[in-house]
């Protein structure tokens, strides 16, 4: 019987760290590696393997993933497993999401414990990772991220603790699936489609400036030359009022502004609430209100529009 096409493209993280001389573990796994570590893993699919970058996650930038996505749209395979830091996996994924089209499931995993240790968990979340990479119906998911056996939705997807094993979850949706007795079990057979395209690079500087109680408008001055900016908004997209002439500035010369909600769950509000610094007032200004996706997504997606040529207003709800 023919074993699937599977790339597996190693990206560095803790999966993919080994101990030095002096006890800290670094990134030094290649994909090759990984593959070996994972009795009968070979057994289940022919592997073409890939080190597109090497790094812990918090080095990888938009242009990296840019460059994996490349290298995802030329494979000729029938499913793709990225293995990934934890720390900026759920961006990569959704960045992933808005560049490739649906053509074949594509699984990103990482680990939380460190390889040798009691309970490490990266060879299990490889295997499961593999085995929903195998599974043609995934496809129709988009990227997803699994680990501890679940399966969660690039768009929702999230690190909700700095250590336990358990990091990941999808505020507001929970896991679409899971792997059980070796077998995957998917909940939803389809879901929105968050893609827009796949540009050639993607460097334009898009910023993400925080509101928080007594904010002013000094990290928005900060903003003026970038081609876009999201603000990560308080409670269902608002705004301390010292923040907004700035802002206004910032709108006259031109530069998209999206605001998304820092709270981690539920969408920016449309016409709840009026005064200084409410999405009402935001909305007549003309800020892109960002919907369902939280400020780090919402970031990715406006960049990806602008490097694309895309009309902003068009690529978020209005």
């Amino acid at each position: 019987m023919r074993r699937p096409r599977v790339l597996l493209a190693a990206t560095g993280g803790t999966i993919a760290t080994a101990p030095g001389g002096d006890g800290v573990h670094e990134v030094g796994r290649r994909a090759s590696d990984l593959v070996a570590t994972v009795p009968g893993l070979v057994e289940l699919a022919e592997f073409e393997c890939a080190d597109p970058v090497s790094l812990p996650s918090h080095a990888l930038t938009p242009e990296h993933m840019c460059r994996l996505a490349h290298l995802v749209a030329e494979a000729d395979c029938e499913g793709v497993v990225i293995t990934h830091g934890t720390d900026t996996l759920e961006e990569t994924a959704y960045a992933l999401a808005v560049m490739l089209e649906r053509r074949v499931p594509v699984v990103l995993t990482g680990a939380m414990r460190l390889p040798g240790r009691p309970g490490a968990d990266g060879p299990a979340n490889l295997l499961a990772a593999v085995r929903v990479a195998m599974t043609p119906a995934v496809a129709a998911l988009g990227p997803v991220v699994v680990l501890q056996d679940e399966i969660h939705l690039a768009r929702y997807v999230a690190k909700v603790h700095t250590g336990r094993v358990a990091a990941f979850a999808s505020p507001g949706l929970g896991p679409v699936g899971s792997v059980v007795e070796d077998h995957v079990q998917l909940q939803v057979t389809s879901a929105p489609s968050d893609h827009l395209g796949l540009p050639a690079r993607l460097h334009r500087r898009v910023e993400l400036v925080w509101a928080y109680a007594g904010a002013g408008g000094e990290l928005l001055e900060a903003c003026r030359g970038a081609a876009g900016v999201v603000l990560a908004g308080t409670g269902g997209g608002h705004v301390p009022p010292a923040m907004l002439e700035a802002l206004e500035r910032l709108l006259a010369a031109g530069v998209p502004v999206v605001v998304a909600s820092r709270t981690g769950s539920g969408p920016t509000l449309e016409g709840s609430y009026g005064g200084r610094g409410s999405e009402s007032e935001l909305r007549r200004m003309g800020v892109l209100a960002a919907g369902t996706l939280g400020p780090l997504k919402a970031r990715l997606r406006l960049q990806v529009a602008l490097e694309l040529g895309l009309d902003p207003g068009g690529c978020f709800p209005a």
